[in-house]
């Protein structure tokens, strides 16, 4: 009985042990797994931490889409500062001519420019298109009659704020389609040179202003 007994120790203890041995082993199993998973982490954070941002600008937007829309931004303001030169007074501040007195009008073909004066003396002075080969009448005539909108089909052209001085001869605006203000700006670009077919063109604002201002029997010479 007493050997039974000592080989059911035997038996429990060696079961003892060995079931602290495999303990043993998980744990250091983990244990060594444990440092490799933190450690492979802490290289994907870092890696993923000190990633460089691109900040590189691409070579189009630097050599082509800047200098374009500076092009462009250019190409518009010349077109706006153009359209302004036929569209605005071209002389400065325009005179409230009821309080002139004695009044007339000087054409200069030669320098292309509208001179109006009182007693003699220069009061205003006008950019202007005279007609194509001298096709405009050198004399002395006189203001007689006006009107808001003109088209003429045969040359596919009209104007506004024309006034007259001889028979189909007019002072009036840079050229317009069939529509009152739609204004031709191919044509007013040509303000300063020849370009009618005998009238006196003058800027928008410059032929409205006339159009307004300038009495009936103004004496009007063009040389």
């Amino acid at each position: 009985m007493r050997r039974i007994y000592a080989i059911r120790r035997t038996m429990v203890a060696t079961f003892t042990v060995l079931i602290f041995l495999f303990a043993g082993l998980d744990t250091h199993a983990a244990m060594a797994a444990w440092p490799r998973k933190a450690v492979n982490e802490t290289a994907v954070v870092a890696q993923t931490s000190v990633r460089p941002i691109n900040t590189t600008i691409s070579a189009d937007l630097q050599r082509g889409q800047v200098p374009q829309a500076n092009q462009a931004i250019q190409e518009q303001r010349d077109q706006e500062a153009a359209r302004a030169r036929w569209t605005n007074p071209t002389g400065g501040e325009q005179p409230d001519l009821s309080q002139y007195s004695d009044l007339s009008v000087d054409v200069s073909l030669a320098e292309q420019k509208v001179y109006v004066k009182s007693g003699g003396t220069t009061i205003y002075t006008m950019i202007a298109s005279s007609g194509m080969y001298d096709s405009t009448p050198r004399g002395n005539y006189v203001i007689n009659g006006r009107g808001t909108h003109f088209f003429n089909a045969s040359e596919g052209m009209g104007a506004d704020y024309w006034v007259r001085f001889k028979g189909n001869f007019l002072f009036h605006t840079v050229p317009t389609t069939t529509q009152f203000g739609d204004y031709i700006a191919s044509e007013g670009e040509k303000l300063g040179q020849p370009a009618s077919h005998g009238c006196v063109r003058l800027s928008v604002a410059d032929a409205q202003w006339f159009y307004e201002q300038l009495p009936e029997g103004t004496p009007v010479t063009i040389a």
